[in-house]
């Protein structure tokens, strides 16, 4: 179990940090949501906004800094 605890500790002390694998994206430590829709997605983070472009997405997971999402992804665009 001690692996599993540097591994948690080691991603959770990012500021941030973004999973992308197959038709998922995880974001980890977002600020605020801005779009929410089932092509578009943009993300509040620290120090800049995340854009998520693409088609059919749908939220597997969501809680107050985390977030899963679904679908066909296109484009991804970060600015400050």
């Amino acid at each position: 179990m001690h692996l599993y605890k540097s591994i948690k500790n080691f991603l959770f002390d990012q500021d941030y940090f973004i999973d992308i694998w197959g038709s998922n994206v995880h974001i980890f430590n977002f600020i605020d949501i801005l779009t929410l829709n089932d092509q578009n997605v943009s993300l509040q983070l620290e120090k800049f906004k995340l854009d998520i472009l693409g088609s059919e997405f749908r939220v597997l997971k969501l809680t107050k800094n985390e977030i899963l999402i679904q679908g066909n992804i296109k484009e991804m665009r970060f600015t400050e």
